[in-house]
């Protein structure tokens, strides 16, 4: 039976499958070139066959914001000059022109919106509850149970995520008690710092890009193939103007011209009320050379890699103990909360994955150079509103089982046995957490 979940788990989410290649991937979907800012993908979710007698009856919850602007609108400088010279000299072709405008329409999006919610990202956080409450509604409805508190990061597209998720949850249990907090006191655990190296200990260096890096002017062809120092970029530029040598004189080196393009594309599907795509000015190939070194460097940052996976463990314990402290309040005789929510970052629940061993389903470790060659999808495991839900079910004589979601889907644990499919005993789980606390704390300390 585990086996088979695994195997079936491994299918729903399309990660570490050797036949399906990250060409392959980006030509179904070119936004996930955009790594961990690519928007949620609301794939079916399934719930398998709960052991007899128990049903859900408490949930606890982490969640990322959802779909945003860019941080800062300063994306598109590597491009934007050059397109207005190429523009004076009549160097641009109609589709030059007009991918010059969708980049300039994006960016005028983004002024005095940077790093907020978007619309999609409202839409992301709501869907998440209607789901939630249509996926799990007795603990929901349970009149003895109708607390709900909620935690968010200070930061403002946060508390705008956890607004949306709420106000969907209460549309659909107005019975429901909500409390919200935000505040600098929470963040020990909702967003904790991941700077803990040892005094004297290097920062790990960032990854190359795989292409052996930017590299000075040269004349076409730059490089014969992906993955080749100086990659070519003639099929993409070609279309856009009308005297490719002149161009390439005025731009240089094309790579940081192309990949302002390539960050802006990322975006479009963030602001996606504009209706670009400008996606569709690349080939799937070039947007894998093009993605590579960003996803790459997610997993070295956040993941639980060779390099940095020992410090994100031991810097995100907070987190887990909060869900083990949460969870052994709502447990408690008399108590009335249905869910603890809460609300964060990306580099908080990436940590908590790999403090899990979930952040790579077949619980391996690799360096941040190989997370690509080893089918590691930032686009997969932190899109825009991912979470982590776990949700808690009893039955008549009081006995708890848990299950854990990764972006609301069912995961195993390894190093600890399921009662059946998914399920945990409560009370075993809590130890595995305790235990995957000690020795995070043990592996740094002992380092």
């Amino acid at each position: 039976m585990k086996k088979t979940l695994f195997v079936t788990l491994l299918l729903a989410l399309s990660v570490s499958l050797g036949a399906q290649d990250i060409v392959r991937l980006l030509a179904e979907c070119p936004d996930r070139a955009t790594c961990n800012m690519h928007s949620y993908e609301f794939d079916p979710i399934f719930d398998s066959p709960v052991p007899d007698g128990f049903q859900p009856f408490y949930i606890t919850h982490y969640g990322r914001h959802g779909s945003r602007y860019e941080q800062n609108s300063t994306f598109a400088r590597n491009c934007e000059g050059a397109f207005a010279v190429l523009d004076s000299l009549r160097l641009l072709t109609d589709e030059g022109k007009a991918l010059r405008d969708d980049v300039e329409a994006i960016v005028a999006a983004h002024k005095g919106m940077e790093g907020s919610l978007s619309p999609r990202g409202a839409r992301e956080q709501r869907t998440l509850a209607a789901r939630m409450a249509e996926r799990y509604p007795t603990v929901f409805t349970d009149p003895a149970r109708q607390e709900v508190d909620c935690f968010s990061s200070t930061s403002f597209r946060v508390i705008m995520s956890m607004t949306n998720f709420t106000y969907s949850l209460k549309e659909k249990f107005p019975g429901q008690q909500f409390t919200f907090t935000s505040a600098e006191k929470f963040m020990a655990y909702i967003n904790p710092s991941l700077s803990v190296r040892k005094p004297g200990e290097p920062v790990p260096p960032r990854p190359s890009f795989p292409a052996g890096g930017m590299r000075p002017a040269a004349p076409a062809p730059f490089g014969p193939a992906p993955g080749v120092p100086g990659y070519d970029f003639t099929r993409f530029l070609k279309p856009l103007f009308t005297d490719m040598d002149k161009a390439l004189r005025i731009i240089g080196n094309p790579e940081p011209f192309v990949r302002a393009i390539f960050t802006t594309a990322g975006l479009c599907q963030l602001v996606d009320f504009l209706g670009i795509d400008i996606y569709h000015h690349f080939t799937p190939e070039e947007l894998a050379y093009l993605w590579e070194h960003g996803n790459n460097n997610i997993y070295r940052m956040w993941g639980g890699g060779l390099e940095t996976g020992d410090a994100n463990r031991y810097a995100i314990r907070p987190l887990l103990q909060d869900f083990i402290d949460k969870a052994d309040a709502a447990l408690q005789p008399g108590s009335h909360r249905a869910a603890d929510l809460r609300f964060g970052h990306d580099t908080s629940i990436l940590p908590l994955f790999a403090l899990l061993d979930i952040d790579d389903l077949q619980h391996r470790h690799f360096s941040f150079n190989d997370a690509a060659k080893n089918n590691w999808y930032a686009f997969f495991q932190v899109p825009m509103a991912c979470n982590i839900q776990m949700i808690f079910y009893r039955n008549a004589k009081d006995e708890v089982l848990a299950k854990i979601l990764y972006n609301e889907k069912e995961v195993l644990l390894s190093g600890i046995e399921p009662v059946s499919g998914p399920y945990y005993r409560w009370p075993e789980l809590r130890a595995h957490f305790v235990a995957l606390i000690d020795k995070a704390t043990r592996t740094w300390e002992d380092q």
